[in-house]
């Protein structure tokens, strides 16, 4: 302990009670102050190297490469990276296009040489596939398999007159035959397995722009034992589709080509078939335009979920009144039999074709089969030639708690029936709802929860009716919320107002604006 030279103890606050006779003693007993410089810490580089190539599969693989130059602890990281994509972006043809799309090849080419990973997550090429590269594409594939890759992705694409079918690029067999695969993705590929189909850990298969048959589709079907995720587009030449795997829930299909035909054929045998068999699915999408399919359900007992955002229509400009009258009596069987093939599922999606088609039937006084649908969406336009069809799912979806009514894109190209046949929607679409004489049970009991989205806003009219009649008649609705894109703040402050002007049956309903 410091003493004075009394000898007494310094107190801890010493230096408050120095005097200048103690400037020297104080001097001696602080610390000198001394000014070190701080050398950077590069605490990116302290990563492990799985962490360091977990980042970098973030990046193009061409910024990924980039990182070489950095320093000698990041040179030659990248040929541990995980997972691989290669795009080249589908820019038009110009002078040079091939040219540069060859480079691009020799650049997967070297990069693929230089990886040095045993095991691959994902590996995907994405160009337009020419049938002078089959040779290249062939060693990718080769590669991805001795790599044991879990997520392949072939996404060809081609320009717009197409790909002649012998000119696609052939799936070679030892591709068919690999258990490493988890998710398969091929578009504008030929799959023509010449042996036995063995992925036993496949678990998502999507397949484009593709010619099959029944037989392929069975071997690949054989061949993925717990397969969940099914997805075909822009297919043709499947006549039967029976899944009877236990592991596939969910079932995509979307755009089925039809094959070209001799015009001097019956005209019946113009028609495609299409039978689909899945007992275990649990979900299923129907999308886009099947032309002139015969499409049946024979067993979907599983179904949770259903979506019918399709349309079988042809190109009707030269038809006349009688083709005309011929062609709407087949939409009315197709949809009419579709529905009652899904009168079980919970949760169901139709799309503006179907509700045109039940709209002539609800005209010729046909009702749809009783529903257990308790959430439907409406993916559709409201205006006049859906209204009666509307009214026609409604009645007979009395347990329905949730109705959606949205507008995707891809329900813009739909031509309507109206156009073609205005007499069969002879009234007026702004007074429909308030001349309905109709009982929907669904709206005294069940129904809860509207929601409304992606609308065309100058079809307000059939819409602020068709809204009108919902709260003024359903009796337990609790929330109605409108989704208002692309209007400005005067105008959707008036819509609003007109909204909450509607008398509501319900006391507790809500109008939500978002």
């Amino acid at each position: 302990m410091l003493r004075r030279s009394n000898g007494s103890p310094r107190p801890r606050n010493y230096e408050s009670l120095l005097t200048d006779d103690d400037d020297d003693f104080l001097l001696s007993i602080r610390p000198k102050k001394t000014c070190r410089k701080r050398t950077p810490i590069d605490r990116i580089s302290m990563l492990t190297d799985s962490l360091l190539t977990h980042i970098l599969s973030f990046l193009p693989i061409e910024d990924a490469i980039k990182t070489d130059v950095l320093s000698k602890r990041w040179q030659y990281l990248w040929t541990s990276l995980p997972s691989f994509l290669f795009s080249y972006p589908d820019i038009g043809e110009d002078f040079d296009y091939w040219e540069r799309i060859a480079d691009f090849v020799a650049f997967v080419d070297k990069t693929l040489v230089l990886c040095n990973c045993s095991k691959l997550k994902k590996f995907v090429v994405e160009f337009e596939y020419d049938s002078r590269f089959a040779s290249n594409v062939n060693l990718w594939t080769r590669f991805a398999a001795r790599n044991a890759t879990e997520e392949l992705q072939l996404q060809f694409y081609t320009a717009a007159e197409g790909l002649k079918e012998e000119d696609r690029f052939v799936l070679p067999q030892l591709l068919f035959t690999n258990s490493s695969f988890t998710e398969l993705r091929f578009s504008l590929c030929s799959v023509i397995p010449k042996g036995v189909v063995c992925w036993k850990s496949l678990k998502k298969l999507s397949i484009g722009y593709v010619k099959l048959n029944d037989g392929v589709i069975g071997k690949i079907l054989a061949g993925s034992p717990v397969l969940e995720n099914l997805e075909l587009y822009y297919f043709y030449g499947i006549t039967r589709l029976h899944v009877v795997n236990a592991s596939l829930k969910k079932l995509i299909l979307r755009e089925f080509w039809e094959e070209e035909v001799d015009m001097d054929e019956e005209e019946d045998e113009h028609y495609s078939v299409l039978e689909i068999l899945a007992p275990n699915l649990t979900s299923l999408e129907i999308l886009g335009c099947f032309g002139r399919t015969n499409c049946w359900l024979a067993d979907v007992s599983s179904l949770v979920d259903a979506t019918l955002n399709c349309d079988f229509t042809i190109d009707d400009d030269d038809l006349d009144d009688d083709d005309l009258d011929d062609d709407f009596e087949w939409h009315q069987n197709i949809s009419r039999r579709l529905l009652q093939s899904l009168v079980h599922v919970k949760n169901l999606t139709l799309g503006t074709w179907l509700l045109q088609a039940l709209s002539i039937l609800e005209r010729k006084g046909w009702r749809s089969p009783l529903s257990k649908c308790e959430c439907l969406t409406l993916d559709t336009d409201i205006k006049e030639s859906v209204l009666p069809g509307i009214a026609n799912i409604l009645e007979s979806s009395s347990h329905l708690e949730t109705l959606v009514i949205t507008m995707s894109p891809s329900q813009n190209n739909i031509k309507y029936f109206f156009d073609v046949r205005p007499r069969l929607f002879n009234f007026n679409g702004e007074h429909y709802w308030t001349s309905q004489k109709k009982t929907f049970n669904c709206l005294m009991m069940h129904l809860k929860i509207v929601k409304c989205a992606g609308l065309r806003w100058y079809y307000r009219g059939f819409l602020f009716s068709f809204v009108q009649f919902l709260l003024k008649n359903a009796r337990v609705l609790q929330k109605m919320v409108i989704k208002v894109d692309c209007l400005p703040h005067k105008e959707l402050f008036q819509v609003a107002q007109k909204f909450l002007s509607f008398p509501r049956s319900s006391p507790n309903a809500v109008i939500m604006f978002n």
